[in-house]
């Protein structure tokens, strides 16, 4: 809405897109962050072992004498003790839930045979079955680790929930010129409270930035948030500057208006 006694800037689309980007990483962040703590590592860690544990059976087939017997294949993979209702390798390093649940050798790695010619082959065989991958980590994550991505996890979802604040607020909010009374950031005043406007970052490299000293208080005039600087809209933010200025008798610092585009070439 824009006429000689009143202008008013809105949100631009623009902001919103800006917010929505940010908002969007932090909160995937956030919960990538949870995932890890809650599955990714435990996942990790029990490819992690796995993994050893086909190396150290390679190892000792290579080096036996005598084919392993039945009691190799009611071995489980990996031996895990139940701390606190988690299940843990050596009480440091948390698995999946279901990890021990498994109480016999995979038949990829039970196979003496096979795992005495080549025990990588049976480690791949049993990533493709199980649907791992076939690189493990390079070292497991500790209790440590896992409370870290938590607390990360939760930092970005503060994160997150600050800018959904900025966001609401700033859809609430409008930078408005009315004879002579002007709102922004929220605040209303009237023009002849103003006893200074900064203009230094206005049409530079922080355009449509300024900041008006009303009571000794700065109060910041956001064009790029309100109202914009598009030509296909009337450069809403531009237009608001010029009418305060033509209403303004105080202090100016540095303000060089924007020169118009010949639209006739």
């Amino acid at each position: 809405m824009n006429n000689e006694a009143s202008i008013i800037c809105k949100p631009t689309r623009d902001t919103f897109v800006r917010f929505a980007i940010v908002l969007a990483a932090f909160f995937g962040f956030g919960m990538y962050f949870f995932y890890d703590g809650a599955v990714g590592y435990r996942k990790a860690n029990e490819v992690y072992f796995s993994y050893k544990a086909f190396a150290d059976m390679g190892q000792e087939a290579s080096e036996s004498t005598l084919p392993w017997g039945g009691e190799r294949s009611a071995q489980p993979l990996i031996t895990a003790e139940q701390v606190d209702g988690a299940w843990y390798v050596e009480g440091k390093y948390p698995l999946p839930a279901d990890c021990a649940a498994t109480t016999s050798t995979p038949p990829e790695a039970a196979d003496y045979v096979a795992m005495r010619k080549s025990w990588s082959d049976c480690w791949t065989a049993y990533t493709a079955r199980m649907h791992y991958p076939v690189k493990p980590a390079e070292h497991p994550f500790d209790t440590a680790a896992i409370r870290e991505q938590w607390l990360a996890g939760c930092v970005c979802m503060l994160i997150s929930a600050a800018l959904l604040y900025f966001i609401i607020r700033t859809a609430r909010r409008t930078m408005q010129l009315n004879g002579e009374l002007v709102t922004a950031a929220g605040k209303q005043f009237r023009i002849c409270d103003i006893s200074r406007l900064d203009l230094r970052q206005w049409g530079k490299g922080y355009k449509g930035v300024a900041y008006a000293t009303v009571h000794g208080r700065k109060i910041r005039l956001d064009g790029m948030t309100y109202g914009g600087f598009d030509p296909a809209a009337g450069q809403p933010a531009e237009a608001f500057m010029q009418a305060l200025l033509a209403r303004y008798q105080g202090e100016i610092l540095e303000y060089e208006p924007k020169e118009p585009t010949d639209t006739g070439r």
